[in-house]
């Protein structure tokens, strides 16, 4: 679908873990904002890789927060 030029529609929440590798290696923000057409929003989470199991509350507040908007 990348090739055929499709973005995903729906708005995008992303989460990662600031101790992770993706925080070392990437800018995922920029990187699902290529990739999406609809808002995208998030922020590093002081977790390493499994946010959920390291940051359960926080996780689900940011959840929330996102499907409330």
């Amino acid at each position: 679908s990348r090739a055929a030029g499709c973005r995903i529609a729906c708005d995008t929440l992303v989460l990662w873990g600031e101790r992770g590798v993706v925080a070392r290696l990437f800018e995922p923000l920029a990187l699902w904002q290529a990739q999406c057409a609809g808002r995208v929003t998030g922020r590093a989470l002081p977790a390493g890789h499994f946010i959920p199991e390291q940051l359960p509350d926080v996780t689900a507040e940011a959840l929330h927060g996102f499907f409330l908007a």
